[in-house]
């Protein structure tokens, strides 16, 4: 699946909006009913530090800061027969930067979803992903355009043999790939198989207990003493879905796993792992979201699968008034990479034992109408390293539209 579509102007997709606003008030507007809907985007966002250099590195062509242009379209479908819902989402957005045009690209995000229910005991979930996306320079030490190409396909089924109580079972296959020659050391597949015991009370709240096996693999790793090649990781986790007070909300889990590696068995890890959010809704203006995370490659960091991560994210949120909301973030976050040597010759992560890093920023979200939304940022972000070529910092500031019709 390729897609190499250049759109270099950013300007026409922009110049689109003020014609769907004009038809937008004769109901051209999404409607939350509609099974389709299609969106435009459009963001500018400005970098001071683009390739995360240290202090007195070189940078590229001679220049650290640079400005993206990333344009946007995409569709969302939602749709429910009898029993069966379909829900899709598909996207494609183009990157064009002005300094650096050698980090020119496009990326394409599928995502295909199917809640199934059998009779009144069987349901699940069938999905599919399909990412291209940059890898981002946070990881990466180095100046060339790295396109990860990321592909999960998994498969759900629970028998509700009670109507508080169900037994399920899970498959998900997952590939990652880099573009980049030197990166494809970091190429790895798995798959995961897990079973799962669930408790739904009446109040639609849900308690987990999930058993799981992932065995995975790094292909362009040498199969030989000492290599991270080839690991089976296993967790035993509770996790949970539960409405606490009408204003606070928690979610995550918390549990026990074993990740162990064939050929490098001094690098085996065994520990508690967990996730946890809060959403708290002090008053009818005012929300504050907590998160708190120790994982071992999550999802979400996907070029460092191997490392141990712990992370707090927290972020209120004030209604300055029904179409505006002011927002702030503070994130600290540490890896520990345990110094692997393997990785000394990639360029996805330089080698080193662990890092910390932290970013603050504000927000400011502006909706005119309910199909149409600016969002303006301002960030700040510094990394602490044990190796100085991985010191950093950066700032960055974005303004983007998004309209939904």
């Amino acid at each position: 699946m390729d897609f190499v579509i250049r759109m270099k102007p950013s300007w026409p997709i922009l110049s689109v909006v003020p014609l769907v606003l004009a038809v937008g008030v004769d109901g051209a507007l999404a409607d939350e009913g509609d099974a389709l809907n299609f969106y435009v985007s459009q963001s500018f966002r400005y970098e001071d530090n683009l390739y995360r250099l240290s202090d007195g590195a070189e940078a590229p062509r001679g220049t650290r800061h640079d400005t993206i242009s990333t344009s946007g379209v995409g569709l969302r479908f939602d749709q429910e027969y009898s029993r069966q819902r379909l829900r899709a989402e598909v996207g494609l957005t183009s990157s064009r930067y002005m300094e650096h045009s050698d980090l020119d690209h496009d990326s394409p995000d599928v995502r295909l979803y199917w809640d199934w229910q059998v009779g009144n005991r069987w349901s699940g979930l069938v999905s599919h992903m399909y990412r291209e996306s940059m890898t981002g320079f946070d990881e990466v030490r180095g100046s060339e355009l790295n396109i990860n190409t990321y592909v999960r396909s998994a498969a759900t089924a629970d028998f509700w043999w009670h109507p508080r109580w169900a037994t399920g079972v899970g498959f998900a296959r997952t590939k990652s790939r880099f573009d980049e020659e030197n990166s494809r050391i970091g190429d790895f597949d798995a798959n995961t198989v897990d079973f799962n015991l669930t408790y739904r009370p009446p109040t639609e709240n849900r308690v987990v207990l999930t058993v799981r096996e992932t065995t995975g693999r790094y292909p362009n790793r040498a199969a030989e003493a000492g290599s991270i090649r080839d690991y089976e990781q296993q967790e035993v986790r509770l996790g949970s879905e539960w409405q606490l007070t009408g204003a606070t909300r928690v979610s995550g889990f918390i549990g026990r796993t074993r990740l162990e590696y064939r050929f490098a068995p001094n690098r085996d890890f065994v520990g508690t792992t967990g996730r946890l959010g809060i959403d708290w809704k002090a008053t009818a203006k005012t929300s504050v979201s907590l998160s708190v995370r120790r994982e071992v490659g999550a999802q979400q960091d996907v070029a460092a699968n191997y490392a141990i991560t712990e992370a707090v994210v927290l972020a209120p949120k004030w209604a300055l008034t029904d179409k505006m909301i002011l927002g702030a973030g503070l994130e600290w976050r540490r890896r520990d990479y345990g110094g692997d040597p393997q990785l000394q010759t990639s360029n996805i992560v330089a080698s080193r034992d662990a890092d910390s890093s932290h970013r603050y920023g504000l927000s400011l979200e502006y909706k005119p109408l309910r199909a149409l939304t600016f969002l303006l940022t301002l960030q700040k972000q510094k990394r602490n390293a044990s190796e100085v070529l991985n010191r950093y910092e950066a700032s960055s500031a974005a303004l983007s539209m998004r309209f939904l019709f």
